[in-house]
């Protein structure tokens, strides 16, 4: 039996607080797995929590929802209208110039400056660009600066076909071309060169207006002339102020390069205009040999002239190849190429008296400066470095490859008595010794050019191995152009051959 507990013992238990009830520990929460956590906490960031809470609450809303509609909606519309937009505008650029195109091509003359400039997309600022600066910068290289170069200024009333004479002159020459006219009856290309002094104002001094007027009125007494020629006036700056100063032949490499510019048929001749008579069968025989010139070789008009004498007489002449040649074996007259006696030139009287076809020139020299028959666009322009050296203008041609044939029964008659050129002494000798630089620039350029193209072991390239032969003294492939796989050596290689002391060494040192 239990006894009794008495007052102060319940009083003790009665005042112990009271334990609480705890978990009786599992293996889980003792001896937690390796690699867990023996504790996890559970909603550690509850500000996180009622964000998100409250962007749902948010998005359930009907108006963020209307709104974000709408945001996508305008996006797709202003997207659509964009594209369509540019579209639009690249068809109306298209159209534009496709018809300005066509109305350029349809068009009897070309659109004047202020009709492109004021074409859609034509805004560029070169429209505005006149032709005398267009030809400026054209031939800014020349010798000679041009003042004023105007193209076409009495143009020629039948339209050109055929066979068109190419030619250069000074107002002195002025009636050579009226009689030149008047005997080819076909279409001239004519280069007017007018020297003016520098301060006497260009077009507008008292002697270009006298010497414009006179032209103007020669054309219209003239029928060749209105009919078959068409003039290019070139007005020239000269310091040439005293009265016993004349016009030197500066400038004329340049001019025939503007007469074969605008020369309107695609065969030339390049003839001077103090050429007294031509048998008019030159027309036929351009026609009867295309083929040559289409092939890029060119065809020599023969150019008979009367010995030097003071007491020559000149205005009569054969007209037919059976007089020519009697007149020539009796030694009236022969064939002139400059720097060799008559008949003594590469020509060759010889060859041409028992001709019946077009022969190859026997031997080509650097001085050989002919009558030419040839294609408009196919050959190299006269080197504008020279005041007047006709001999430049065949010789980069013929290191190109062109072969040189001879006319078997037409020629020119002229008086034999008129200087190879009108420049002086001094400028005779320096044209000389730049000729004799220039000839080995072209050679080097174009040997070059036929190695580049693996064409030098090639019958094109047998013009620049014998030529420059002669220019360098001795050439070989393996001297002058490298092989394959020497390309590295080939300046300094070729500068060994010439003595240049570096490859720096300007062109006017050579030689």
């Amino acid at each position: 039996m239990v006894p009794p507990l008495s007052v102060e013992t319940t009083l003790t238990r009665s005042a112990q607080p009271k334990a609480l009830h705890q978990r009786k520990p599992s293996l889980t929460t003792a001896c937690p797995p390796s690699g867990r956590p023996a504790h996890i906490k559970h909603n550690s960031s509850p500000t996180s929590s009622s964000t998100l809470l409250a962007f749902r609450r948010l998005l359930r809303l009907r108006i963020v929802r209307w709104l974000g509609w709408l945001y996508i909606a305008s996006s797709i519309f202003l997207t659509t209208i964009h594209l369509l937009s540019s579209i639009s505008g690249q068809r109306s650029a298209h159209l534009s110039s496709h018809t300005v195109g066509l109305s350029s091509s349809s068009a009897s003359s070309p659109l004047s400056q202020a009709a492109i400039a004021s074409a859609p997309g034509y805004d560029s600022p070169l429209n505005s660009v006149t032709t005398s600066l267009r030809l400026g910068k054209m031939f800014s290289k020349s010798m000679v600066r041009m003042d004023h170069i105007r193209p076409y200024w009495f143009t020629a009333s039948t339209p050109p076909e055929g066979l068109t004479l190419t030619t250069v002159l000074t107002m002195d020459e002025w009636p050579d071309l009226i009689r030149l006219a008047g005997q080819w009856q076909g279409p001239i290309s004519a280069t007017l060169q007018i020297t003016t002094p520098s301060q006497s104002g260009g077009l507008g001094s008292a002697a270009v207006v006298q010497h414009l007027s006179q032209l103007r009125h020669d054309y219209e007494t003239h029928a060749s002339l209105h009919r078959h020629v068409d003039l290019h006036l070139v007005v020239r700056p000269t310091a040439q102020t005293t009265a016993t100063s004349t016009a030197t032949g500066a400038g004329m490499q340049d001019g025939r390069n503007l007469a074969r510019l605008f020369s309107r048929t695609s065969t030339i001749a390049v003839v001077p205009v103090t050429t007294l008579w031509m048998t008019p069968t030159i027309k036929d025989a351009a026609f009867d040999y295309a083929d040559l010139l289409q092939n890029g070789h060119v065809l020599v008009v023969p150019t008979f002239g009367f010995p030097r004498s003071k007491h020559a007489v000149t205005d009569v002449w054969p007209t037919t190849k059976t007089d020519m040649v009697a007149a020539a074996d009796q030694g009236q007259m022969g064939i002139l190429d400059y720097h060799w006696r008559l008949n003594q030139g590469p020509t060759s009287y010889a060859n041409w008296r028992e001709a019946t076809e077009p022969y190859k020139l026997p031997a080509y020299d650097y001085h050989y400066g002919p009558v030419t028959i040839m294609r408009r666009d196919d050959h190299p322009w006269c080197e504008e470095r020279f005041a007047d050296e006709i001999s430049a203008c065949l010789y980069a041609t013929y290191l190109a490859g062109a072969e040189i044939y001879v006319l078997p029964n037409d020629y020119l008659v002229r008086t034999g008595q008129e200087p190879e050129n009108k420049l002086s002494l001094d400028e005779r000798q320096m044209q000389v010794s730049m000729y004799k630089n220039y000839r080995i620039e072209q050679c080097v350029f174009y040997a070059r050019q036929f190695d580049q193209d693996n064409t030098f072991d090639d019958k094109k390239a047998e013009h620049v191995q014998q030529e420059c032969a002669k220019a360098l003294g001795s050439l070989r492939k393996e001297k002058m152009i490298s092989a394959a796989g020497r390309r590295r050596t080939v300046r300094r290689s070729t500068d060994t051959n010439f003595g240049l002391e570096s490859p720096a060494t300007s062109p006017s040192t050579l030689g």
